[in-house]
């Protein structure tokens, strides 16, 4: 029907058209009307302050989730050896009971970044034994005998990538590989049975040692978390090693929490006809920092 008379009235001549404002104005020699403007209230309104610091958080952990852990840990240590090139107690000879050996507590740090974590922690032992009769202690080729004094120093670090498997309302299972480090250093001072005159001699030992883990953790309340992990690797005819921790963690602030807990590392590696064992285990307690 529109088509039909937009026809007709293209066939007759007949123009249509509507008055704008500056048409009206010009045929009826007045002013334009004035512009109709409607009124908008415009009010400017912040969002509540606990959603801008919810979101200022979840900026900053997602940019910056890094966190920064120092512990004093005090384990009791023993570090012995098996040789048939030890002349003492049938070739063996432990740190702790025989050399009268104590340690040191081990300063660590923890360093987190995203799921990647290393740990750092260093012990010093040291201790003096009277080796008497026949026995004679042989340590990088000199032959101790009578009075001897010794030092030790250990150097852990463990790098870490964790991966979750499950995680529900704040608890959670996960794993974990890594490589962890174990480097040790001993100094043995004392007369040599041979020559009488007093020496010193050091020996050094290093092994990368690949792992893997699990691990869990349970919020208990909104500030208690409990955590468990266990990684290490049986190395086959090489020994074994294997790290445990167990603790607590307390946040009172968001940014600072505080850890209680309990570690044990276990090492026993073998070459031909050696052996040695390092045994560190004890409570901790450490301070850490989210930024």
């Amino acid at each position: 029907m529109k088509n039909k008379l937009a026809k007709f009235l293209l066939a007759t001549g007949i123009i249509l058209t509507l008055p704008t404002s500056t048409t009206f104005a010009a045929e009826n020699n007045s002013e334009p009307p004035e512009k109709i403007h409607f009124p908008i209230e415009h009010r400017e309104t912040e969002p509540p302050e606990f959603l801008v610091k919810g979101a200022l958080k979840d900026i900053t952990q997602k940019i910056l989730p890094i966190s920064v852990e120092a512990r004093f840990f005090a384990p009791h240590m023993d570090l012995s050896a098996k040789s048939d090139k030890i002349f003492y107690n049938s070739g063996e000879v432990s740190l702790k009971d025989n050399l009268g050996f104590g340690n040191d507590n081990a300063p660590e740090v923890i360093f987190r970044y995203k799921r990647f974590t290393a740990d750092y922690l260093k012990i010093h032992g040291s201790g003096s034994t009277n080796i008497g009769g026949s026995n004679v202690f042989n340590f990088a080729g000199n032959r101790y005998h009578g009075a001897v004094d010794s030092q030790s120093d250990l150097h852990y670090l463990k790098l870490q990538v964790t991966n979750p498997i499950v995680n529900v309302l704040g608890s959670g299972v996960d794993w974990s590989y890594g490589l962890t480090g174990i480097y040790w250093k001993g100094t043995v001072n004392g007369t040599e049975m041979n020559s009488g005159n007093s020496v010193s001699a050091t020996r050094e030992f290093g092994a990368p040692i690949p792992t893997l883990g699990v691990g869990a953790h349970a919020s208990l309340l909104d500030t208690l978390l409990f955590n468990v992990h266990l990684s290490g690797m049986p190395l086959g005819g090489y020994g074994h090693f294997y790290d445990f921790e167990a603790g607590i963690r307390y946040n009172p602030l968001d940014l600072l929490s505080i850890s209680v807990g309990y570690r044990k590392i276990h090492a026993n590696l073998k070459h031909k006809d050696n052996s040695g064992t390092l045994d560190l285990n004890g409570p901790y307690a450490g301070l850490r920092f989210d930024f």
